[in-house]
């Protein structure tokens, strides 16, 4: 059967409605200085006040636009989201695959170093590292590849090790090609559905991780957040008993749902899951 290429998969209805709401979310991003009324860190006016033409979503207990801080916080969510899943797929990749075909005491020595990193329970490692370490957008994506790269890589050197072994790889080699060339050319190509999978799955993972570190009061405060968006909506005493919530928590939570939501819909398209 005819395999399909990139465009022909993102043409089904996952790909499509992936697609959308990440092209949505990175325009959303990118015109944030734009299309926000405010500054991203201005009190712009008085407190909890119901959204009208100045605040397209009220503002928040201390007087900032929520409008604006959503805009702002499609920018933290995307640069971590893309910057740790391109580094987890960099390292992982480049562990993977040169401990595979390599073979021999790097093979060894790598993996055990990757069990180490797997036996150490994620969650509380990452929240010990970040209360630890000091309140840093960039320290929270150091963080999450460190934990995050180990896995792509045992996943990569067991694909690459059947790889080593399979009838085009072995002509080849017989037919002079160096190491080099038969991992750039036959290898990596053949990990392209793994690499779709890390990249998605990792963004997915950065994305509630910098939420969740956010809601604990663990993220960067110089960068606004959806985490922080419904920490301080939860932490308001009478946010359920007004309709505050519905500009104030309900917007930050629908759209880390609807980003996730298209990360899975992309990945799914990309993988051939109809």
């Amino acid at each position: 059967m005819h395999e399909k290429t990139v465009s022909q998969r993102l043409k089904t209805p996952k790909g499509i409605a992936g697609l959308a709401i990440l092209v949505f979310f990175i325009l959303m991003a990118v015109s944030a200085p734009f299309l926000a009324p405010y500054g991203s860190s201005d009190i712009s006016s008085q407190p909890l006040l119901s959204p009208d033409n100045d605040h397209p979503l009220g503002t928040d207990d201390v007087g900032r636009d929520i409008f604006t801080e959503l805009l702002y916080g499609s920018r933290t969510s995307l640069t971590v989201a893309f910057v740790v899943s391109f580094g987890v797929l960099v390292i992982g990749t480049l562990g993977g695959v040169f401990s595979g075909y390599v073979g021999g005491t790097f093979d060894r020595v790598l993996m055990r170093g990757v069990d180490i990193f797997l036996m150490i329970p994620d969650l509380p490692l990452i929240l010990i590292l970040a209360a630890y370490l000091r309140p840093s957008i960039w320290n929270i994506i150091f963080i999450l590849i460190i934990m995050g790269w180990p896995v792509g890589a045992r996943v990569t050197r067991a694909q690459t090790r059947t790889l080593k072994v399979s009838g085009h790889v072995d002509f080849a080699r017989v037919s002079g090609a160096g190491p080099w060339y038969v991992v750039r050319k036959h290898i990596v190509p053949d990990l392209y559905p793994i690499m779709v999978t890390s990249i998605v799955m990792q963004s997915i993972r950065a994305i509630l991780s910098e939420s969740g570190l956010a809601f604990l009061g663990l993220g960067d405060p110089s960068y606004p957040s959806w985490g922080t968006m419904i920490k301080y909506a939860i932490a308001y005493p009478m946010i359920f008993f007004t309709d505050a919530w519905m500009w104030w928590l309900l917007p930050a939570g629908m759209c880390i749902t609807l980003l996730v939501l298209g990360f899975v819909l992309l990945g799914q398209s990309l993988e051939g899951d109809y």
